[in-house]
């Protein structure tokens, strides 16, 4: 009994306190989230920077131009005073000692003629389409901003009428025994192409027109044959002699660049679809462009317009396309060629630029350098450890210069390696929204590069999100 109790007393309860256990799933969670609200904070907080694919493309260029029409004209003076009738059509040939228009003093013959006319002019349908087709396309071109145009169409309006009377007048002519003394006839001097307006750019040449001569509501149509009477000295009709013409277009400077080379240009004239081929020049006047189109035929087509509309048969532009917001420019040292030479660790372009040590002697070393454009005698060359006015040796001479010297080029930001680097353009075309640049330019585009989208929102070396 004694042992029992003894076992009882010694017998000692042991408490074990619960382990804390880590949960890994907690952890991994609390990790994933943090990174996730951090990714969200840098895409709210970080500028991002748009992507754009560099493709193959082309821009079709308006090249629709009015152009000033230049010949060889002669305007003629009455001789005399009195009523006046014509014998031909507007812009007609007409051989010498052709009948042109006669003058009567006393009204006789004008009487006549219009006696012998009236109430016949319409009869034929073909004078209603002609008159209908004129006022039909002055309606459909019309302009408040040209209100000016409406005197051409006066004056188209009266040459339809007038011409319709001519050939009745010739007929008339050949029947009238009238006094010599009050009744004048007049023939053509010379062969050429008959006119009957002015506009006082008559004697205007390819070596004398000014931009003033381009504004159409100072040089209107004068229609001679609106007048029933004239006084001596007054024009009465203008004879052009000369096959060959020109007509001259005010141009942009881009597009004088691109058409300085050619010889030769295609047109299209709007007033009636039809296209030939113009001897070419361009001409810079007074810091403006012009492009000057001779012309050896298609004269007597248009002999009565001194301003024409025609479209440049020439190619579109075709390269590699880009928006215009990607477009930055970065600026160069410029240096002679002899300054830049061969070294480094893989033997590339560099520069020997002087430094100081710490004890105060002059060294050189060779300093990387890009060299991103050439012209016949320098190089324009990047490099990062480049500063303005350090100065740089010209190997194997005593000669230095002082980088000064600087000049833009233009470009845009590749970032196919995830960060900003600049890459050269040149520029072929160019129109509101896109630029046509050229391919296989050096340090340049290649297509499906991968260029910043607006080149205001990135920098240089930037890294791309």
């Amino acid at each position: 009994m004694e042992t029992s109790v003894t076992n009882k007393k010694n017998k000692k309860i042991v408490k074990f306190h619960k382990g804390s256990h880590l949960n890994i799933g907690v952890i991994v969670f609390l990790i994933i989230f943090i990174y996730m609200l951090y990714n969200i904070f840098q895409y709210f907080t970080t500028k991002q920077v748009a992507v754009y694919e560099v493709s193959q493309g082309t821009i079709a260029q308006n090249n629709t131009f009015t152009g000033l029409a230049l010949r060889e004209e002669t305007v003629f003076l009455a001789e005399s005073s009195g009523y006046i009738n014509y014998y031909n059509k507007d812009a007609t040939k007409v051989g010498v000692n052709t009948y042109l228009y006669s003058i009567d003093e006393t009204g006789d013959f004008y009487n006549q003629v219009l006696e012998a006319n009236e109430g016949q002019l319409f009869e034929k349908k073909e004078s209603y389409q002609e008159l209908e087709k004129t006022a039909s396309e002055y309606v459909l071109s019309y302009s408040d901003v040209n209100f000016y145009q409406v005197y051409s169409f006066k004056y188209d309006m009266e040459a339809a009428l007038m011409e319709a009377l001519s050939a009745s007048n010739l007929s008339s002519l050949d029947g009238y025994s009238g006094n010599e003394a009050t009744f004048h006839s007049y023939l053509a001097p010379q062969d050429g192409i008959v006119v009957y307006n002015t506009d006082g750019l008559e004697e205007t040449t390819v070596d004398t027109f000014t931009e003033d001569s381009f504004d159409q509501s100072k040089h209107v149509k004068n229609n001679l044959q609106a007048k029933d009477k004239v006084n001596a000295g007054e024009a009465v009709y203008k004879l052009i002699t000369g096959e060959t013409w020109d007509l001259v277009l005010p141009i942009d400077e881009s597009l004088a660049v691109d058409l300085a080379e050619e010889s030769n240009i295609k047109v299209e004239f709007q007033k009636d679809g039809s296209t030939a081929w113009g001897s070419s020049k361009v001409i810079n006047r007074d810091g403006s462009y012009y492009l000057d189109l001779s012309f050896q035929n298609s004269m007597i087509r248009f002999a009565s317009d001194r301003y024409l509309e025609v479209k440049l048969l020439v190619s579109d532009t075709s390269g590699l396309k880009i928006p215009n917001t990607a477009l930055t420019e970065k600026s160069f040292f410029v240096v002679p060629k002899d300054y830049v030479t061969k070294g480094g660790d893989s033997d590339g372009n560099g520069v020997l630029r002087q430094s100081t040590s710490k004890d105060g002697k002059t060294t050189m070393e060779f300093t990387d350098v890009t060299v991103f454009q050439e012209t016949e005698d320098s190089y324009y060359i990047d490099g990062s450890d480049l500063e303005k006015g350090d100065i740089i040796n010209k190997p194997d001479s005593g000669e230095t210069m002082t980088l000064e010297q600087t000049a833009s080029l233009q470009g845009v930001y590749n970032i196919n390696r995830g960060y900003a680097i600049f890459r050269k353009v040149e520029i072929l075309f160019q129109n509101e929204e896109y630029t046509i640049v050229n391919t296989g330019t050096s340090y340049g585009l290649s297509l499906y590069d991968h260029i910043a989208l607006d080149a205001s929102a990135i920098k240089e070396n930037q890294i791309v999100q």
